[in-house]
C-alpha cells in the first residue's frame, strides 16, 4: 500500500482509482464492510482501490477541548489499513481551509481535481463540508454532477452490536475487550514507538516497553493480557495502562513487559494487541507490593493470552 499526502505527485498512480472516504477510526467491521467495496470494485473495473482519511480528526479540530476519544492514531490507522489489501492511502489534512470548504467545493477541488477519484464510497452517516452541511443526499447530487460514480454503505450490525467508533469507545472505556473485538473484528492495538521511561521496572526485574497514549482515548486504566509484535515476532506479556498512581504520575502512558525478550526495543515501533483485561489500576504501598502483584498479574496474563 503506497501512502500520499494531500495532492502531490505520490498520487499520480492513484488518479481514476475507487476511494472510500471517511476517518475510519479503528478501522472496525463496518469500516471493513466499506473497504471491502473498494477492493471489490477495484478489481472488477481494473482501478486503484484506496482510503481518504483526514489528519487530525475533524472532532479534534473543531472541538481541541473534547476529552480524548482517539480508537487508533495515524500511525496505528496506517497500519490497520494495510492490512486491507489496499492500493493507497490518502492522508488529508483537515485544517482551516479545508474546514472552510462547502460541500460541493470539498468535492470539486478535494475529490474530483486534486486526487481525480473515479468512483466514491462513503457510510450512510457521512457528513461533510462547512458546518458539516452535506450529507449523503447532497454527495449523491454533487457526485452526479461531477460524474463520479457513488457507493452508500448502510449501517452494519451484529448480534446486538453496531458496528460504529463510539460503540467500541464505550466498550474501551468499561474494559470489555471481548465486546470490543466483536466490533472491531479483531484485538484492539496500539502501534507506537518505545520512549525511556524512568526505568523502575528494570529495577525490580519487570523491564518494560513505554508507549506514550497522548491524545488517544482512556480506556479503563488497568493492567492488561497483551500480545506483542516486534519486528514481525510475537511475544506474550502483560501491560499497564495509566497513569501509575504509586509514582504520583498523572500523564497517561502504556508500559508493556515483554515475556522471554532480552534486548533494546528504544525508537521502535512495536503493536500491542490487548487480549484481556485484568484488573483495574491501583495505587501500592512499597516497591515489593508491586514487584508481588506485578508476578500474581503475569501468570494471569500467560492464562490469558493462552485461552485466546
Amino acid at each position: 500500500m503506497e501512502i500520499f499526502r494531500n495532492s502531490t505527485k505520490d498520487l499520480e498512480n492513484a488518479r481514476g482509482g475507487v476511494f472510500a472516504l471517511g476517518n475510519f477510526d479503528g478501522v472496525h467491521l463496518g469500516h471493513k464492510e466499506i473497504i471491502a467495496k473498494a477492493n471489490y470494485i477495484g478489481q472488477k473495473k481494473n482501478i486503484p482501490s484506496g482510503v481518504l482519511i483526514f489528519q487530525p480528526h475533524p472532532r479534534k479540530f473543531f472541538r481541541p477541548g473534547d476529552e480524548n476519544f482517539i480508537i487508533s492514531d495515524i500511525k496505528t490507522r496506517s497500519y490497520l489499513l494495510e492490512n486491507c489489501n489496499l492500493d493507497f492511502l490518502g492522508i488529508l489534512d483537515f485544517n482551516k481551509e479545508m474546514s472552510n470548504l462547502t460541500p460541493f467545493e470539498f468535492v470539486d477541488k478535494i475529490i474530483n481535481q486534486a486526487i481525480n477519484v473515479s468512483h466514491l464510497i462513503v457510510g450512510y452517516n457521512f457528513k461533510f463540508g462547512k458546518d458539516r452541511s452535506g450529507d449523503v443526499k447532497v454527495l449523491t447530487d454533487i457526485c452526479k454532477k461531477l460524474k463520479i460514480d457513488l457507493s452508500i454503505i448502510d449501517k452494519v450490525e451484529g448480534d446486538n452490536y453496531i458496528f460504529s467508533s463510539s460503540s467500541v469507545r464505550e466498550c474501551l472505556r468499561k474494559g470489555d475487550l471481548k465486546a470490543a473485538k466483536k466490533i472491531l473484528g479483531d484485538y484492539w492495538v496500539v502501534k507506537g514507538e518505545v520512549i525511556k521511561g524512568d526505568q523502575r521496572g528494570r529495577q525490580i526485574g519487570f523491564p518494560t516497553a513505554n508507549i506514550s497514549m497522548e491524545g488517544w482515548i482512556e480506556p479503563l486504566f488497568g493492567v492488561y493480557a497483551v500480545n506483542i509484535n516486534v519486528d514481525g515476532l510475537f511475544y506474550r506479556g502483560v501491560a499497564n495502562l495509566g497513569v501509575r498512581p504509586t509514582f504520583g504520575k498523572s500523564s497517561p502512558i502504556l508500559e508493556v513487559h515483554l515475556f522471554d525478550y532480552s534486548g533494546d526495543l528504544y525508537g521502535k515501533d512495536i503493536i500491542i494487541s490487548f487480549i484481556d483485561f485484568i484488573r483495574k489500576e491501583k495505587k501500592f504501598d512499597g516497591i515489593e507490593s508491586l514487584k508481588k502483584q506485578i508476578e500474581i498479574d503475569s501468570a494471569k496474563a500467560i492464562e490469558f493470552v493462552i485461552e485466546n
